[in-house]
């Protein structure tokens, strides 16, 4: 069996984002091209563009796929809890999906793949993830006079917080924080000490 022949269907298209994500976390984003790919699948160096028109198209499905799991991690972390518990336990998922996925986590952020022709479901997939974590910050905001108190402000905040963690975290910028243990009980209570 030729090597083309090993991936009819669509299989060869899975393959590639199955390889190219083992490569980003083993060795990061900088690390995959198509040469690799097509020489580590054992196919023709043209087969990787009949499914991504160039490497961006391929960095932003893993990005995709990337926002989808950290969107499935905030949803079963809120799951059967009160509004107001909503945000400790989405913050908590936030910052242990970032540590568990570091170079997927930084890749996601990269801004070569938000800016200018976005694809569709990057953007779908990133939106929905920041709208659940700006959904529990308005759950948890403080009963406080609207007139004085701007609730984009606070969401804009929550995100800070738990995006702002994870960086300092994955550039070993936190100094005594040593355990993942500890790096949770910091977001929460800043997340307790903001919205509160």
């Amino acid at each position: 069996m030729s090597p083309n022949q090993r991936y009819h269907h669509g299989s060869l298209k899975e393959a590639l984002i199955d390889q190219a994500s083992e490569i980003l976390e083993k060795e990061g984003a900088e690390a995959i091209t198509f040469r690799r790919l097509a020489r580590e699948l054992d196919v023709s160096h043209s087969a990787p563009g009949h499914h991504f028109a160039d490497r961006r198209e391929l960095l932003a499905e893993l990005a995709a796929d990337g926002y989808a799991g950290l969107s499935e991690a905030m949803e079963e972390a809120r799951a059967g809890l009160e509004p107001d518990e909503w945000l400790n336990a989405i913050g908590r998922a936030y910052v242990r999906f970032g540590l568990a996925n570091p170079e997927r986590y930084r890749m996601m952020f990269a801004s070569r793949l938000l800016a200018g022709d976005c694809p569709e479901r990057l953007t779908d997939e990133s939106s929905r993830a920041y709208l659940l974590l700006l959904e529990a910050a308005r759950q948890g905001l403080p009963q406080v006079d609207p007139e004085t108190y701007f609730p984009e402000v606070a969401e804009a905040g929550a995100w800070a917080m738990v995006h702002g963690i994870v960086m300092l975290w994955l550039d070993a910028q936190l100094g005594p924080v040593g355990t993942e243990g500890q790096l949770l009980d910091l977001a929460d209570g800043i997340l307790s000490t903001h919205f509160a």
